[in-house]
């Protein structure tokens, strides 16, 4: 695709269950290859266990490289997974929303319908979705957009469907403007700033909290938020806290294809290293190849780190893809996208007694380019060998601030419960997704980057240790 924007195309061309733990501990030393600083446990009773890192390539969600597909059309998301559809196994699909037959109309309710059953299956199917509405598509449908006030009647409709899915949603992209939704050739003039805020403002106001939206292009952001956000603004809510960055054009030249203004791209590229921590990057490379150097591996990676990316596309643009193959970084770059956490060591109790003191410690190191930026719950599961009943502990920690390139020391400090019976349980450590509705779900927990510790059945990461409960 080429996401230019009219003015600029001249100069493209030219260029739980019981007591919360006590939270994190400070960070401090540094040797290499550990994933960052390790920092040092307090003093605990237990047996210390170190677990063997992993250089698998697997699935976790909410990361990684994406397929693409138009929801309208596509009805069968079971063989995303396994690589069935486009030879590479995904956890987040990109998909397009056709408007296009309703630029001059209300949406009719049997297409509302349509689109329900589709973001049903998508559910049944375990993946999680980054979604992109239009109306102008070229080469697919044509390429009039809608007038201002029926993409603001258009959001208020589709506002049931985005809080029904808000579980599944990953992120929203911004779209309804111009071709493929990105902002650029309109045929109703909206890709000027006072169409955009309100689409923005009104695109905001209808989704879930719980729902990012990611901008296209930087001096939009900069334009509604002029001061980045800072560090102490992360995950509250507000609306700059949920407004993100999707490049579609990434490594196209020194401005990728207008994401970055004329000129502006220093500046503008030191606003978004100061946002990304905290909030979803995500996007494509492209066929613009003025900036052939930029799509080198050694560039891409310094990138992709510097900007946490979460997601890209893993079937566009071929040429570019296969570069990161042939150059080596493509396995790399599947790895390390969004988060990637290792356990590195944890202090176990071996013995206790029921109704006493649960403590137990845990240094889990980030090896991704990126932090999660949806909520997510981590807890300590006990399961008896007898039995098989789970016990549940939650740890007081939020993985959205477990930065990449460090490793994180938590601590359980609980009491087991009086009436817990007797005899051997498994440790292991749960990171489900917060959403009742995937609680449950295996695929969607996070899966560590260690040998011989996910259970695939339940979404349990195994402490590899027995705990002896009299």
């Amino acid at each position: 695709m080429h996401p230019f924007r009219p003015l600029l195309l001249w100069m493209v061309l030219a260029a739980g269950l019981l007591l919360p733990g006590c939270g994190d501990f400070p960070l401090t030393l540094t040797p290499p290859g550990t994933g960052g600083s390790v920092p040092v446990l307090p003093p605990l009773s237990g047996r210390t266990v170190a677990y063997q890192g992993s250089n698998e390539n697997f699935l976790n969600p909410e990361r990684g490289f994406h397929v693409a597909f138009q929801l309208q059309e596509y009805n069968d998301y079971r063989l995303v997974r396994s690589g069935g559809w486009f030879n590479l196994p995904a956890s987040v699909v990109f998909v397009y929303v056709s408007l296009y037959e309703y630029r001059h109309s209300t949406i009719p309710q049997s297409y509302l319908d349509h689109l329900r059953s589709r973001l049903e299956n998508a559910r049944q199917a375990g993946v999680k979705l980054i979604i992109r509405h239009y109306y102008a598509f070229p080469g697919k449908a044509g390429l009039e957009d809608a007038p201002l006030d029926r993409v603001l009647q258009h959001i208020e409709q589709l506002r049931p469907l985005w809080h029904d899915f808000q579980d599944i949603i990953l992120t929203m992209q911004a779209g309804f403007i111009g071709h493929w939704g990105e902002w650029h050739h309109s045929s109703n003039n909206l890709d000027r700033p006072e169409s955009e805020d309100r689409i923005v403002r009104a695109l905001l106001a209808a989704l879930p909290q719980s729902i990012p939206l990611q901008l296209r292009y930087l001096e939009d952001i900069e334009r509604l938020f002029p001061q980045p956000l800072a560090a102490s603004q992360a995950f509250n809510g507000s609306n700059q806290a949920r407004i993100g960055h999707h490049n579609d054009c990434f490594l196209a030249g020194d401005n990728d294809a207008g994401t970055y203004s004329w000129n502006q791209w220093d500046r503008q590229k030191a606003y978004l290293d100061r946002i990304t921590r905290f909030v979803p990057v995500a996007g494509e490379t492209c066929q613009v190849n003025f900036g052939q150097a930029r799509q080198s591996c050694s560039v891409a990676l310094a990138e992709l780190r510097r900007f946490n990316w979460q997601v890209i596309s893993g079937t566009w643009y071929e040429p570019v893809l296969d570069r990161w193959r042939s150059e080596g970084c493509f396995n790399e770059i599947a790895r390390r996208l969004g988060y990637r956490f290792r356990l590195v060591r944890a202090i176990i109790p071996e013995q206790l007694s029921r109704g006493g003191s649960f403590k137990l410690g845990l240094e889990i190191a980030n090896d991704g380019f990126a932090n999660p930026i949806r909520p997510r719950h981590v807890q300590i599961i006990l399961r008896s060998r007898a039995s098989g009943q789970v016990f549940r502990f939650p740890i007081n920690t939020d993985p959205r601030l477990w930065e990449p390139d460090k490793t994180q020391a938590l601590i359980l400090d609980a009491i087991l419960p009086g009436d817990l019976p007797a005899g051997e349980y498994e440790v292991l450590l749960h990171l489900p997704d917060p959403a009742p509705s995937l609680a449950s779900r295996p695929e969607y927990a996070i899966r560590l980057a260690n040998q011989n510790v996910w259970e695939a059945t339940t979404g349990y990461n195994s402490l590899q240790h027995t705990l002896r409960v009299q």
